[in-house]
């Protein structure tokens, strides 16, 4: 087993030799970028989740050099024949696909070293390799638009059922003596991004079922939308009621960490509802069987 890691870790290495720049580019970009944070965490979500998992995914581990080199090979003639550059920019739609062809022939070696049974256990470690590929600017804004309409919309009900007198404009707000504009910025996808890696490793450790992991990820859209809008509505209205000095203040600029236990805390009894509906329908399937 030893014998198999150096190996495939040779061959990771040599990978990333030859995928250097898409693979730094992608890198460097979540480290820039907040939407794009996901990238950085990939690599550390793969590696705890391959070590959580190494006994079901090692255990029938034999190498499978054919068909693993024939993927690594595969991957790196159509990088060098179309999409290799000495640089990269978020724009390149030559972008994602050179950091897809890094995580497939990633993929190759892994097979190469241990097979295919243990890649299919390892099915969905690998696919967290995807996160590392860089969304297209217009999907990310898409997703930014979403969230901003939707923490708008939410917050501007949050402030009427508190009884503050408010009239809403787009992304415009105009309580008493004051106009808020809800920017990009405040459209609360960096906790989205947060929520949905979060999720994505409890439903693999705590969940069973294919549709209540996805059902997790999917639910941390109106999860995030809902903390983001609660952060907006309490900003809002201290600003109108206590003090303005709030909306340049450290609730303002760090109020998503304030507001972050009120998502976990949904997060976790979303998480807990799934895995007793889970066993729930686990015992009536036991029981038709015996009957």
């Amino acid at each position: 087993m030893k014998t198999r890691w150096a190996v495939l870790s040779v061959l990771w290495v040599a990978i990333l030799m030859f995928w250097w720049p898409p693979v730094m580019a992608a890198l460097n970009l979540g480290l820039r970028d907040e939407r794009y944070g996901q990238i950085d965490a990939a690599p550390f979500l793969i590696i705890f989740l391959l070590f959580w998992e190494r006994n079901r995914v090692f255990t029938a581990a034999a190498s499978n050099i054919g068909a693993g080199i024939s993927l690594v090979l595969l991957a790196l003639c159509t990088y060098f024949a179309f999409l290799a550059r000495p640089s990269y920019t978020v724009e390149d739609i030559r972008f994602p696909l050179a950091v897809f062809l890094a995580a497939v022939a990633w993929m190759g070696a892994f097979i190469c070293c241990f097979g295919l049974r243990s890649f299919r256990a390892a099915w969905f470690p690998f696919c967290c390799l995807f996160l590392m590929i860089p969304v297209p600017p217009r999907l990310i804004n898409g997703l930014t638009a979403v969230l901003q309409h939707g923490s708008a919309a939410v917050s501007c009900q949050m402030l009427r059922l508190a009884g503050v007198p408010v009239f809403a404009e787009g992304m415009r707000m105009m309580l008493p003596g004051l106009q808020i504009d809800i920017a990009p910025e405040c459209s609360g996808i960096h906790s989205f991004l947060a929520l949905g890696l979060v999720a994505l490793l409890g439903g693999r450790l705590c969940l069973q079922f294919g549709w209540s992991q996805i059902g997790l990820v999917v639910c941390t859209i109106p999860i995030a939308i809902f903390k983001n809008a609660v952060r907006i509505s309490v900003i809002a209205w201290l600003g109108a009621y206590v003090d303005r000095a709030v909306l340049n203040g450290n609730i303002h600029h760090y109020g998503g960490l304030v507001f972050t236990p009120l998502a976990v805390v949904m997060l976790v009894a979303l998480l807990m509802t799934l895995k007793k509906s889970e066993t729930r329908i686990a015992q009536q399937s036991v029981n038709r069987q015996q009957v």
